[in-house]
């Protein structure tokens, strides 16, 4: 069968131990300099900007992630709501469905090293099981300003082993709306380098 496809960047779903992901995130600030609007299920490293407030910053990857280009440090699976007029009779409620281009915002990430995510793969020829525990990028595709979803999908080149890659397949998902080995299959991924693994320096 065909696979639909339905792009929504990377979405966690459990840890590499077993246990099911339950919504656990951090704050981190986008700074107003940051002129790409951010979608949920955006991958994201952290930002050299100065930070406003008491939270570290983060700009979503704007390449294929390589280390080169900065550690990958997780995933925005939400904004923080922002209240306004909080003396009015109405006080006034921004629920983001994502960042505005240079527009300071408040995003939660899942930034657990050991969250696994789903992803929609992207590359040219559907990934083969015989991929699983290879490396990838991914395509750093604009989102929706409607839906608030993240654009992003694995690389359209084929898994290797280059362990710069931003990526690790390790597995594919098993479930009736998802057929191995066909276009628009969803894949299962780890971040292959993280930024938090290693005692990596700062940006």
């Amino acid at each position: 069968m065909a696979n639909t496809s339905k792009i929504n960047g990377l979405v966690p779903v459990r840890y590499q131990g077993g246990g099911l992901y339950t919504g656990a995130a951090n704050i981190y600030e986008i700074v107003v300099g940051d002129g790409t609007a951010t979608m949920i299920g955006d991958l994201v490293k952290a930002d050299s900007g100065t930070a406003t407030d008491v939270y570290p910053t983060c700009v979503r990857h704007g390449t294929t992630g390589e280390v080169t280009s900065g550690l990958a440090l997780g995933v925005i699976v939400g904004f923080v709501v922002v209240a306004s007029g909080l003396d009015a009779a109405v006080p006034t409620l921004d629920v983001p469905l994502h960042r505005r281009a240079s527009t300071k915002r408040f995003a939660l990430v899942a930034d657990d090293p050991r969250l696994v995510f789903e992803i929609q793969d992207g590359a040219t020829t559907a990934t083969p099981i015989s991929s699983i525990g290879l490396n990838t990028g991914f395509m750093a595709t604009a989102g929706s300003t409607v839906t608030g979803a993240s654009g992003m999908t694995t690389g359209t080149t084929s898994a290797t082993t280059t362990s710069s890659l931003p990526l690790k397949i390790i597995g594919i998902v098993n479930r009736p709306d998802n057929e191995s080995g066909v276009a628009s299959q969803k894949l299962l991924v780890m971040i292959n380098q993280h930024y938090y693994m290693g005692g990596q320096t700062a940006v």
